[in-house]
């Protein structure tokens, strides 16, 4: 299952950036200690960026409507499912336990009629 780490940065006000400190840190996994990626060691400044940039997203956001909104959320869902595989074998990666633990289950009906 090893595959190559990758740099991640943070996602703010539509852009990936470093941390504004510019520092990182290496996540390993547990069971193996294989570098799963490089990711940036955000602080304060970054959360104050984020924070700013989703109160500028929100002036716009709340004009779309609501049906819109919905669409873009069932698309996200839609891609989230798409990926369950690849998320579930790296969340394995991450936390050191093993494929079925992390891989989400099917749903289960809410009712019998």
């Amino acid at each position: 299952m090893a595959t190559a780490a990758r740099t991640f940065q943070n996602f703010i006000g539509g852009e990936w950036v470093d941390a504004a400190a510019g520092e990182t840190f290496d996540s390993l996994s547990p069971a193996t200690g294989e570098r799963i990626g490089t990711f940036p060691k955000s602080g304060p400044d970054d959360v104050d960026r984020a924070v700013a940039a989703a109160k500028d997203a929100y002036a716009s956001w709340r004009l779309v409507p609501a049906p819109k909104r919905g669409e873009i959320v069932f698309r996200f869902a839609a891609l989230v499912q798409e990926a369950k595989q690849e998320l579930a074998e790296l969340m394995t990666r991450e936390m050191g336990k093993v494929l079925t633990a992390r891989r989400p289950r099917p749903s289960c009906p809410t009712s019998s009629t």
